[in-house]
């Protein structure tokens, strides 16, 4: 008898976040696309972002972070149903989603007077420093630690929110992300094991290409812990946008090879002038340089500065780059001259 109670409890509840899921309150305003039925997607989209850490087993105690990886999760979302260009701020529904009754903003210590105060946190740069994150409702953070309940919250939340032609994009959006995650996590605890030939599958019978470029991008990213191997640039913002970007060694298309010391993180320039074959790394870990920036009238500015500096490594050795690899790409891709 217990257990059939604590059954029906359980349903209950599903049932009463799946009916506040789908009446989540969003700004009504003209300018929002078809997409998202004219109404504002950011607090629909912040909870599919959520659902996703708690599948990936990023969220264990019930605190909602503004993390990296919750902003970029926020950012991929965004773009499957927001024109090109258009900024997120994650932000703003992670303030607002306190009207809807199942969120809370946990101040940080000695912020309680300035959280309760009413006044709006609508900037990443307010949240992060007054906000230790956001709790959820003691029953919903159960429901979602199960992954039966997860999706019909998920599928509560994209059918209500976003029109017929949106909906299976949301779904394919949340299956890479899963997949990405999972690449990820194998291409770094393999790399911990120092095998040097990943025991992966291939793109006809495992991930597919997108999975595989975001599941490296965050596993070199995550081992240079956001920071340009060449010039040293570290910048994430509260809501996670960071200014590097995973730069493979040896191209993909040449071995297929995304093992973690394949790849370096590096800023938009840097990597701009690594592809370039204007800048590349030596297997001594020091960075060279090509004649031709300081050529044609060029004037590298910063670039400049970099030459026969040492890298900025991962702290753990067994992620750094692969001197093989850097040797071919001296000999193949680097201009010396």
């Amino acid at each position: 008898i217990t257990n059939h109670r604590d059954s029906m409890s359980i349903m209950s509840s599903l049932s009463m976040y799946a009916i506040n899921f789908t009446k989540l309150r969003r700004d009504p305003d003209k300018g929002w696309p078809t997409s998202t039925l004219g109404k504002s997607p950011y607090k629909p989209l912040l909870l599919l972002a959520v659902l996703d850490q708690f599948e990936q087993g990023q969220i264990t105690q019930n605190l909602i972070e503004l993390t990296p990886d919750l902003g970029n999760l926020f950012d991929l979302y965004c773009a499957v149903v927001l024109p090109p260009g258009m900024v997120c701020n994650i932000a703003m529904p992670f303030f607002h989603m306190q009207g809807e009754g199942f969120w809370q903003l946990v101040p940080l210590p000695g912020k309680e007077a300035f959280v309760t105060s009413g006044r709006r946190l609508t900037s990443e740069s307010q949240l992060a420093n007054n906000v230790a994150g956001a709790r959820l409702d003691d029953e919903l953070f159960v429901l979602l630690i199960v992954k039966e309940s997860r999706d019909i919250l998920r599928a509560a939340l994209i059918e209500a929110h976003f029109d017929e032609t949106t909906r299976p994009l949301l779904w394919q959006r949340y299956a890479t992300n899963q997949d990405a995650f999972v690449y990820s996590n194998e291409l770094l605890t393999q790399a911990r094991r120092q095998l040097k030939e990943l025991q992966l599958p291939d793109a006809e019978t495992g991930f597919t290409r997108e999975a595989r470029d975001q599941g490296f991008r965050r596993a070199v990213v995550v081992a240079y812990n956001h920071r340009c191997a060449c010039c040293g640039l570290r910048i994430v913002t509260p809501g996670g946008h960071t200014a590097v970007e995973a730069a493979h060694i040896v191209p993909w298309h040449k071995t297929r090879n995304d093992h973690p010391t394949n790849g370096l993180a590096l800023c938009r320039l840097c990597h701009w002038s690594f592809d370039e074959g204007l800048m590349s790394v030596a297997a001594s870990y020091r960075v060279i340089l090509s004649l031709q920036l300081t050529s044609h009238g060029n004037m590298p500015g910063l670039l400049s500065t970099l030459a026969g500096r040492e890298i900025w490594l991962p702290q753990e050795d067994v992620l750094h780059p692969d001197p093989t690899h850097l040797d071919w790409r001296n000999d193949n891709i680097f201009r010396k001259v």
